[in-house]
């Protein structure tokens, strides 16, 4: 839905700056898409951080919600899509590594808060993508059975749990992930637009 990524890898570079580090594009590629208690080990074994791991995930939180606070980028097509969807009353759910604070955030951004019937956020479940646990938590509140849900992705991670889900996932990739693997996507586009122009596919 929004291009969170290049302001997720500000958000690192802000917090590891006076450390004398910042995330190459190597690693950007290693994280994305990941929940916050398995990315920050991750970058804290990688620069031998001094602070404690929940520590971290607290500061650079900090950092991230002020930068969110400037406005994120919108996906190209998203509102196209999304005025689409709401014609043709169609249920749709957000499915995100992100806390559900964050989710609830940017749907408040971008106004669309009011149409979401649900979301299933990465602090409500054990597991994190790629495990399907946050994509059968979404079709669980949609009241929809997994094999009948579309799953909309930009990230290895993130379409392989909608896939291990067994839901149909299309993988739109940004910037930060062109390069990911989704060999086991059904669908690969290069935009929300591309999704609506192929819509009656599967509505």
């Amino acid at each position: 839905m929004v291009d969170s990524e290049p302001l997720s890898q500000q958000a690192w570079d802000e917090y590891l700056r006076p450390y004398g580090h910042q995330l190459s594009e190597e690693i950007v590629q290693n994280i994305i898409g990941l929940r916050a208690d398995v990315s920050t080990p991750v970058i804290k074994e990688l620069f031998n951080l001094p602070e404690a791991v929940p520590t971290i995930i607290s500061k650079r939180a900090a950092i991230y919600s002020q930068i969110r606070a400037n406005g994120v980028p919108t996906m190209p097509g998203l509102h196209a899509l999304h005025a689409e969807i709401a014609r043709r009353n169609i249920p749709w759910a957000v499915a995100t590594s992100s806390p559900r604070a964050h989710a609830i955030e940017i749907l408040q951004q971008l106004g669309l808060q009011e149409q979401c019937q649900a979301i299933a956020a990465g602090d409500e479940v054990t597991h994190g993508k790629p495990n399907p646990a946050i994509y059968l938590l979404a079709a669980e509140r949609l009241g929809i059975a997994p094999q009948d849900c579309l799953a909309l992705e930009d990230s290895g991670p993130g379409s392989q749990a909608a896939a291990n889900a067994g839901m149909t996932v299309i993988a739109i990739p940004n910037a930060q992930t062109k390069t990911a693997d989704f060999s086991h996507v059904d669908y690969l586009y290069r935009s929300l637009e591309d999704v609506l122009t192929n819509f009656d596919r599967w509505f």
